[in-house]
């Protein structure tokens, strides 16, 4: 038996690159997949005896016992895709794939960087700001609704301004391309639209600097993001040319807050958005358990480093 890291992720994400890089110079051996290969370019053969899964995942360049996989990587894995199917039965082909091959991975005897259950479960922002407050985190005051009056009435109770931003995927397919959907300031007098699905609004909270806290089991690496165009200073994802990152020291409130959060989600990987007041307050934003982070990584932010030897210790032990 030679204990495995299999890595499950889309073929151009860069973190994910980083990562196996890092593993490369390993005894540990390390799988890559990605859900989009099965059935074309990977094969799935699995045995269920004795209520463990025994068996094996091959593509044309290797193959990894299903049983010697004891970390797994888990990232962004694309769509299941069948183009030589009618649609109907492309439907029915994913829905297979997701329950053979996605049922038989879950199952598996190892630790997970995040579990895709876990993962998904984490991705609701309600839920978010509930467990975060739970753990002791500051959050800012939060609406979510369909109605435009009841936004207007949620500025009214905040006396302060609102910025919104959205629930669900931040790109809207358009049939002129791809549109990204930052956070911005509420025109209370240009609410339409609001009607037709459920909007975040919140409080636009005083800001001197914002933080993305990368967290790996129970390591914190904070950067201080430094913004320096008014679109940055509203979203900083917006003009990343505008930016400056700085590592800093995680306050230990932060810390206890943190931890607690990611064990009452079962989170190992989160990417976190804070908030730094001028009066020196975090408050917490949102959690990504699947946030892109390879802009970051340095030798004073080893972010990669710190996922591969996790993942590297768990298959030690």
């Amino acid at each position: 038996m030679t204990n495995t890291i299999l890595v499950v992720d889309g073929p151009c994400e860069a973190g994910t690159d980083l990562v196996v890089e890092g593993l490369s110079s390993s005894d540990i051996p390390v799988f890559r997949m990605d859900t989009a290969d099965f059935p074309h370019e990977l094969g799935l053969r699995a045995r269920n005896v004795d209520g463990q899964w025994t068996g094996t995942l091959s593509n044309k360049r290797r193959s990894v016992a299903l049983a010697d996989i004891k970390a797994v990587y888990w990232n962004r894995p694309s769509l299941f895709q069948f183009p030589e199917l009618s649609e109907s039965d492309a439907h029915w082909a994913r829905g297979a794939a997701r329950i053979g091959l996605g049922g038989v991975l879950m199952s598996l005897a190892a630790r997970w960087m995040n579990h895709p259950s876990r993962a998904s479960a984490a991705e609701f922002k309600p839920q978010q700001l509930r467990t975060a407050r739970s753990m002791g985190l500051v959050t800012p005051r939060t609406l979510i609704t369909n109605s435009a009056d009841e936004a207007r009435a949620f500025a009214e109770d905040v006396k302060a301004p609102l910025i919104t931003k959205p629930l669900g995927t931040p790109h809207v397919a358009h049939s002129r391309g791809s549109e990204t959907m930052y956070t911005r300031e509420v025109d209370l007098d240009a609410l339409g639209g609001v009607e037709l699905t459920a909007h975040l609004f919140q409080e636009r909270v005083p800001k001197q600097y914002e933080v993305r806290l990368i967290v790996v089991g129970d390591t914190c690496h904070s950067v201080k993001i430094k913004a320096h165009s008014e679109a940055a200073r509203t979203d900083w994802r917006s003009d990343y040319a505008a930016l400056e990152y700085e590592p800093i020291e995680t306050p230990a409130d932060i810390i206890n807050g943190v931890r607690g959060y990611m064990a009452r989600l079962a989170l190992i990987y989160a990417a976190m958005d804070f908030i730094v007041q001028p009066n020196g307050q975090w408050t917490f934003l949102e959690a990504n358990p699947s946030g892109q982070w390879a802009w970051l990584n340095s030798p004073e932010i080893p972010l990669a480093a710190s996922i591969a030897h996790t993942l590297e210790n768990w298959c030690r032990r």
